[in-house]
């Protein structure tokens, strides 16, 4: 990114995916689809994050988006299919609804990718991590980053998406990256969770496809703390194939249970059409109706 907008050439989303999945093989496979349908169902790619030992994994449906310069602001516009700022984002015209209904018939959290542009093209943003030496990692890492569809729709205006996405958005590089501890989660509904296998996640430092749900799930916790709302702790069971057998069926001022949102993801063991694609095998049609492509991430 930084070599183009130093030479004032600019970048678009497809470019910058199809450099990043390539930056990661061979622990990343790529499976693209024809790209025909993207503009129908909002969607780009189906990522999945795989654990060789264990056999769980973190399945996300990731949708590209571009933070621009509006003036003297930063902007992202997700509202491609509305006719204004204040038209709802959950009408069925919207790229935003067709979002979360594509990856809830996946049975997976919808998330977008941000691409934010090198440190070029932020150079007047200056370095949102304050006590970081110059060359900030952090700062060059979030070229990529990535945030619930769930926060998107709490902000929706173009520059207030755009804060977001600085203040609580999760660079790429740092999804399961040893390096980079996972802090405690401390969720509104903590206190009421009983002892077990969720608050361990919530309370414990994770690894591989538990390690990047829970980074997720972390930036949605948060703003759920700021949410004007009483917890709602009764407990919504999940489909045996998940991780976690039941979870807080809170949703705050979310469309839907945040829990259930981004640990729908996490499974014990991965989907068969996953299996298949990793031994070359090709995808199911109905598949390559919903998205563009698979992005196979393997530990």
């Amino acid at each position: 990114m930084d070599d183009r907008d130093a030479k004032d050439l600019g970048w678009v989303e497809e470019t910058v995916t199809d450099v990043a999945i390539g930056e990661g093989m061979p622990f990343v496979k790529p499976v693209q689809f024809n790209r025909t349908q993207e503009g129908i169902v909002g969607a780009d790619w189906l990522w999945w994050w795989l654990d060789s030992a264990s056999g769980e994994c973190f399945g996300a449906l990731i949708q590209a988006k571009r933070v621009k310069r509006g003036g003297t602001k930063w902007i992202v516009d997700v509202r491609h299919g509305l006719d204004s700022v204040g038209d709802d984002p959950d009408a069925s015209k919207s790229q935003y609804r067709k979002l979360l209904d594509t990856a809830e018939q996946l049975e997976v959290p919808a998330i977008y990718a941000f691409y934010t542009g090198g440190l070029v093209f932020r150079r007047d943003l200056g370095c949102l991590h304050p006590g970081t030496p110059k060359g900030c990692i952090s700062c060059r890492r979030m070229a990529i980053t990535l945030l619930s569809a769930f926060l998107v729709r709490s902000a929706w205006e173009p520059d207030a998406v755009a804060d977001v996405v600085f203040s609580d958005g999760v660079p790429l590089e740092d999804l399961a990256d040893p390096a980079i501890p996972t802090a405690p989660v401390d969720d509104l509904n903590l206190p009421q969770i009983p002892p077990g296998e969720l608050r361990n996640f919530l309370l414990e430092e994770q690894a591989g496809p538990r390690d990047v749900a829970k980074r997720i799930f972390a930036a949605v916790a948060h703003a759920r703390r700021g949410q004007f709302s009483l917890a709602v702790a009764e407990p919504l069971a999940l489909p045996a194939a998940r991780v976690f057998s039941e979870v807080p069926q809170d949703t705050g001022h979310f469309p839907g249970p945040y829990f259930e949102q981004v640990l729908r993801g996490l499974r014990a063991e991965a989907p068969a059409y996953v299996l298949d694609l990793l031994a070359d095998e090709p995808p199911p049609e109905e598949l390559t109706r919903l998205v563009a492509g698979v992005v196979l991430v393997t530990y």
